[in-house]
């Protein structure tokens, strides 16, 4: 099935981070003139509020991460829930589709069909010739076409 690994990259501590941190924190004490001395005494240093952005980045990052998994999950139990001749025909249709490779795309695809907003045998696309591994084949980005739909069954393109 087709799919797009997500990319990982972790919180980069920059110059410029650091300079609007000093901004904001110079913005704070002076919006408050009188109580500058006790602002400043709460304030973190950089490196206390750059470590914390660091671990609040990598908390969200799994986090994210977890949900899209979830996600992916959710989508196959309602693809392996399907009798397996549909479940054929949408997977093909899945890994034509001009839709990112996505599981929220997954799921909005799928919630359409069960809403019978589009249907497996009239989409609203003509899907795309792939290989076995879900992707566009290189002979069609080359050409710049898509394949017809040439047998309603399975979506096989020649």
């Amino acid at each position: 099935m087709r799919f797009i690994r997500s990319t990982r990259h972790p919180f980069t501590d920059t110059a410029r981070k650091r300079a609007a941190l000093a901004r904001r924190q110079t913005a704070d004490r002076e919006a408050l003139p009188l109580f500058a001395a006790e602002i400043a005494a709460r304030q973190k240093s950089p490196d206390d509020v750059m470590q914390a952005r660091a671990n609040a980045w990598a908390a969200q990052e799994a986090r994210s991460r977890q949900r899209r998994a979830d996600q992916w999950r959710r989508a196959r139990r309602l693809i392996d829930a399907m009798p397996p001749r549909q479940r054929r025909r949408l997977r093909a249709a899945w890994n034509g589709a001009p839709y990112p490779a996505d599981p929220v795309y997954l799921l909005d695809f799928l919630h359409s069909l069960e809403a019978g907003r589009i249907a497996l045998d009239a989409l609203p696309f003509t899907p795309r010739r792939v290989n076995l591994r879900g992707h566009v084949t290189s002979e069609e980005m080359a050409a710049g076409r898509t394949c017809r739909q040439a047998n309603r069954e399975d979506f096989q393109c020649g």
